[in-house]
């Protein structure tokens, strides 16, 4: 009967629950008094847990020094203006020729041939970094089995993969390096050369 009330006080029962609890207590005098004195027990073990509670003095944030502030502020706009001038001052355009972009300066791409044995197959393409990840075809080489293209890539490190029939994924068997992507796949790596 006990773990009732106590169900009942720490509000644990189902609305159900509740319902034949307060049909019991109306109907069992002994069940009811039992019911009012643990009550009253919770109500007064309540109201002393209320008055022991110690006052706490919550900590005071020191105000800032406002010169100190303001220091912090003007070092910060220094470093940021300098980083901002020495960054114009020092980049690979400040000693470009007058007409010339950066984009003139960057290695140009270089053909690259990519060549897969597919016997049988209606369809190849490659995809990856190099083509931002857009499918491109191949072209049959030939009649014995072998897809070719060539495609621009810039110098760097490229993943890609050939798409064979429009759903199967089948990594360069030329490369050594290869690696599995986010979605299980193997994606072939190319390491282009810069030239100088």
């Amino acid at each position: 009967m006990e773990q009732f009330i106590s169900m009942y006080i720490d509000d644990e029962l189902s609305l159900h629950e509740k319902k034949l609890f307060v049909d019991q207590v109306a109907t069992n005098k002994r069940y009811r008094e039992e019911v009012l004195e643990l009550l009253e027990q919770e109500k007064l073990l309540a109201g002393a847990l209320m008055h022991d509670v110690p006052d706490l003095e919550m900590p005071t944030m020191k105000r800032a020094n406002t010169w100190h502030s303001l220091g912090l502020g003007l070092a910060a706009c220094v470093v940021l203006c300098f980083t901002f001038f020495a960054g114009s001052f020092f980049s690979p355009t400040a000693d470009q020729p007058a007409g010339k972009s950066v984009a003139a300066l960057q290695p140009a791409p270089v053909p690259h041939r990519f060549v897969i044995y597919q016997q049988g197959s209606a369809q190849v393409e490659i995809t990856g970094s190099f083509t931002d990840w857009q499918k491109v075809a191949l072209v049959p080489s030939g009649t014995n089995g072998y897809w070719e293209v060539t495609l621009p890539v810039v110098s760097g490190e490229h993943r890609y993969t050939f798409i064979v029939d429009g759903k199967r994924l089948v990594p360069d068997p030329t490369v050594d390096i290869q690696e599995a992507d986010d979605f299980g796949a193997i994606n072939s790596i190319l390491v282009v050369e810069g030239k100088a």
